[in-house]
């Protein structure tokens, strides 16, 4: 039995809704979710379970409203004849890496294999993501705290000091005496500069969330170390699971795109074309200036010895560990750098308005 009455229009219509709602459903589903979808269709399709008996028990075990809702339409799909992958791709929910990669598993009959593979995939994406926003957590949460302190002393405590030097004849330092200015500007024009600075916040998202600011942040990000690292670890990850299936470099590097940085589309297309007119894969991947050499290495003597399936996982496998060592590198080196620096600029704040104090006492 469906779950969902099988009414005409009630899957596009509550789709519909659910797009006005949440705009982007991608961006609701996480890729923790799509893991446990992955590996709960895996364990129901291995114990016996066709697709459409599959699933209702996911729907009733998934607590995420919107993906419950979403996974009873893909069994009315399914129940109205679809394959999963088709359905999955109308849903326009999940990845199209895991669309595409369903798609494999059905002609081949290896669904279930297919499903458990995707789980582990998305689940070791997952666990590299939450620990690159767990090292930079912290970092974050002590600058903006530090930076509070900073914007009120500026702008509530400095202004009582400035009509105190002002009745003054006491010679203010340089610094003070920038800081007095800055402070009168932020009283005078406290909205307009909290108006301003919203605007620019919500412009730079509005930037970065456009085609043009993708593609430009992208390029800006793969120039620094943990982001090209990250790109190397999702493109390898993403060819091992593939070239183990058995498709061709030809036909697994155009799935790649679906995972990786949107900025790196039109490189991997020159890769496809040329690997498709014959030329060797390194020597392909060596013209992208953000593949790691070691990479290229790797593949090489893969190919040049018939186990590249073999060398992708034992990279991948280097790339994950390189990947999460330099996270918590990272993680130890920005902490102190970030608490020394606002340390410093909130011990000169504090300087600039005491030892004025100081004069002024003696003054007196």
């Amino acid at each position: 039995m469906p779950i969902i009455p099988n009414r005409p229009g009630i899957s596009a219509w509550r789709i519909n809704v659910f797009e006005i709602i949440l705009k982007d459903y991608r961006k609701k589903i996480s890729i923790r979710e799509v893991a446990l979808f992955c590996r709960k269709t895996a364990f129901l399709l291995d114990a016996g379970l066709s697709v459409r008996d599959a699933m209702p028990v996911v729907a009733e075990q998934t607590t995420d409203r919107a993906l419950r809702l979403v996974v009873a339409d893909l069994h009315s799909m399914v129940m109205q004849g679809e394959s999963l992958s088709h359905a999955l791709r109308v849903a326009r929910v999940f990845p199209a890496f895991m669309c595409g990669y369903i798609a494999i598993g059905e002609k081949t009959a290896r669904l279930p294999q297919v499903c458990e593979q995707l789980s582990d995939y998305y689940e070791s994406r997952a666990k590299a993501e939450s620990e690159f926003t767990a090292a930079m957590m912290y970092p974050a949460v002590v600058a903006t705290m530090m930076l509070g302190v900073i914007l009120m002393a500026i702008t509530f405590v400095l202004p009582g000091y400035s009509r105190i030097f002002n009745a003054s004849d006491v010679a203010l330092p340089a610094f003070t005496a920038v800081l007095l200015n800055i402070s009168d500007f932020f009283s005078a024009n406290t909205f307009a500069v909290v108006g301003s600075f919203l605007l620019i916040i919500f412009g730079a998202i509005a930037f970065l969330r456009s085609r043009v600011g993708r593609f430009l942040s992208g390029r800006i990000m793969l120039r620094f170390s943990i982001w090209r690292q990250n790109f190397n670890l999702n493109f390898t990850q993403a060819m091992a699971l593939l070239i183990s299936s058995g498709l061709s470099i030809g036909e697994a590097v155009p799935l790649c795109a679906d995972v990786l940085d949107k900025t790196a589309c039109d490189d991997l297309d020159t890769l496809c074309k040329q690997v498709n007119s014959g030329v060797a894969f390194w020597e392909a991947l060596g013209e992208i200036p953000y593949i790691d050499p070691l990479f290229i290495g790797l593949v090489r003597v893969g190919e040049e010895t018939g186990k590249l399936p073999e060398t992708l996982e034992k990279c991948n496998a280097y790339f994950e560990e390189s990947y999460r060592s330099t996270i918590r590198r990272i993680n130890k080196m920005v902490e102190p750098i970030v608490t020394l620096v606002l340390g410093i600029i909130l011990a000169a704040v504090i300087l600039a308005i005491i030892l004025p104090t100081f004069q002024l006492a003696m003054a007196i």
